[in-house]
């Protein structure tokens, strides 16, 4: 009797142990460039969803000015199909560069496909992360929408609308500085937008309760600030990516 209760203490010790709480938290890769680094986006989806208790570890692979193609073949000494093979993911985004669907729609199409391809193949469920349309020229942002959409439905990927927020966001408040001072990345504020899009269409939960201030802790255990909004901007941009996620956007089922 004595052993048996051993046994079952033991089983218990394991079931709580941080290897199973590790085997259930959600992977996270993001493939991309500076649209993806700046502000430390991986780092603040990972510290939003963490806020709201749900296990997510996002790493990146990213390189400046660089292209879906570009990652494929290994430029800029990334090494982003090893990554994806050698590691075991549960979901990567895959963030192409901000003028590829204008300049280069072939090479868009092209290696979004191989990406998406791959992903499945690792046993990883791809998504899509649509970007926006720089300060100046609002009007890119039909032609990369129109691009990122048809890649979507061609392959039946989820797309993570972020330029639909984006866009939602300037024409409802113009004044809203979403944009760096170079009018193309984003600022705190915009990156505090994508973030809370990526928590809601990643893991299906709410941000109407992410917080304003986004911590983490530096390598010395000391409280690191990743992210601070003014409340009430911080429930304005919780207030647009709700919407959009109540109006269904991002779900593609393939048109082969």
């Amino acid at each position: 009797m004595k052993n048996r209760h051993i046994v079952l203490w033991v089983l218990l010790l394991l079931i709580s142990s941080p290897l199973s709480a590790q085997n259930d938290t959600v992977k996270v890769l993001f493939v991309g460039n500076s649209y993806t680094y700046f502000w430390n986006l991986p780092q603040v989806v990972e510290a939003m969803a963490e806020t709201q208790d749900y296990p997510l570890i996002a790493r990146q692979s990213t390189a400046g000015g660089t292209s879906l193609e570009q990652h494929w073949k290994g430029e800029k000494d990334l090494e982003t199909i090893s990554i994806i093979k050698s590691q075991q993911w549960d979901i990567i985004v895959f963030q192409n560069h901000s003028m590829s669907s204008i300049d280069n729609p072939e090479s868009f199409m092209e290696y979004g496909k191989k990406f998406i391809e791959l992903a499945r193949e690792q046993g990883a469920e791809p998504y899509l992360y649509m970007t926006w349309a720089r300060e100046a020229n609002p009007m890119m942002f039909d032609t990369i929408q129109k691009a990122y959409i048809k890649l979507a439905k061609e392959t039946g990927t989820k797309l993570v609308p972020v330029g639909e927020a984006w866009q939602m966001a300037r024409q409802n408040n113009p004044d809203i500085d979403l944009y760096d001072p170079d009018g193309t990345h984003p600022s705190p504020t915009g990156t505090y937008l994508i973030a809370c899009m990526f928590l809601n269409q990643l893991t299906g939960l709410p941000v109407n309760d992410i917080p304003k201030r986004i911590q983490t802790t530096d390598r010395n255990g000391q409280k690191l600030y990743l992210m601070i909004q003014p409340q009430l901007q911080a429930d304005y941009l919780q207030a647009i990516v709700m919407e959009i996620a109540k109006s269904g956007k991002g779900e593609y089922e393939s048109s082969k």
